[in-house]
């Protein structure tokens, strides 16, 4: 489970500044914001991820083969309401 931390501490950073460009980190924020709510629910970060993995970034690629999705969401949920905006993800990029 350590590792698990470690991981979610040092790969966000990573996840909003996509590898490729074939990664857009907000073409893929909109695309899995399936419900146009603005924010991501868990089922929805977890398409962001793998949007990004399939993109080639390599921390994405990480997080999906560890399955640490709710670890991941967690690190940048500031708010803790259980889904993600792209403000907490631009705020937790500024503090990583």
């Amino acid at each position: 489970m350590r590792n698990f931390s470690i991981l979610a501490v040092l790969i966000l950073p990573l996840l909003v500044a996509a590898e490729s460009a074939s990664a857009d980190p907000l073409r893929n924020f909109k695309s899995a914001d399936a419900d146009k709510s603005g924010s991501l629910e868990a089922p929805e970060f977890r398409n962001f991820i793998d949007l990004l993995a399939d993109g080639g970034n390599r921390m994405a690629r990480t997080v999906r083969a560890s399955r640490a999705y709710g670890i991941a969401l967690s690190r940048v949920d500031y708010n803790n309401d259980g889904r993600v905006s792209g403000d907490e993800l631009k705020r937790y990029d500024k503090a990583n």
